[in-house]
């Protein structure tokens, strides 16, 4: 019996390959949606079917993967705004969506407050949920749309570049892709540091 991973899986392969640049816009509306089909997946074969077998942008791939990402991100926001905690629980049974789940993207959010939507964009899972706790918070639209853009494109240019590295091996894809995850999550961390230091010097600089 086919699990639903892998039902996922074969549509993410079978949406690259054969759609392109549409099918990356599709799946990864889906993922920022919070549909189970992970971006460490979707992107690096992006990278390699796309870039490095039939020689696409490389820039244009992560443009229309960023883009397909703030749409789906702006979906669960709207969520979250409009819907509130009650209904995301009812209704994110059906994309596995848990209340542990909800309980730690809002936990992030409290924490680090509008900079938890930058730096979640680094951490799987919270990555697509942290636009739920923005939502119900209430956060305001273009902050919340600014940080996502920021951690969006990083993320996804990190990810497909992984795929077109690989591409000399295809099983590098799928059997080596969980050693990629820490090194890249630590410089996704660090990038995202720098920019929210540099954010915090100006708005600094502006008050003085």
């Amino acid at each position: 019996m086919v699990s639903i991973s892998q039902t996922f899986y074969n549509l993410a392969v079978s949406l690259v390959q054969g759609s392109g640049y549409y099918g990356v816009f599709v799946l990864m509306v889906m993922e920022s949606a919070t549909v189970p089909i992970p971006s460490e997946v979707i992107l690096p074969l992006a990278g390699y079917y796309l870039v490095y077998l039939d020689h696409f942008s490389f820039w244009l791939v992560v443009i229309v993967a960023s883009i397909g990402s703030l749409v789906g991100t702006l979906i669960d926001y709207a969520i979250g705004y409009y819907l509130g905690r009650v209904a995301i629980l009812r209704f994110g049974r059906s994309v596995r969506l848990n209340e542990e789940h909800l309980n730690t993207a809002e936990g992030w959010f409290k924490r680090h407050g509008n900079a938890a939507v930058l730096l979640a964009r680094f951490v799987p899972l919270i990555r697509t949920l942290i636009a739920f706790p923005a939502g119900i918070g209430e956060m305001n639209l273009a902050k919340f749309i600014g940080y996502s853009i920021v951690g969006i494109f990083a993320w996804d240019a990190i990810l497909t570049y992984v795929g077109v590295v690989a591409g000399q091996n295809y099983a590098a894809i799928v059997g080596t892709l969980q050693s990629y995850f820490l090194p890249i999550e630590i410089l996704a961390v660090i990038v995202a540091a720098v920019v929210l230091f540099f954010s915090w010097r100006r708005s600094k600089g502006r008050r003085g």
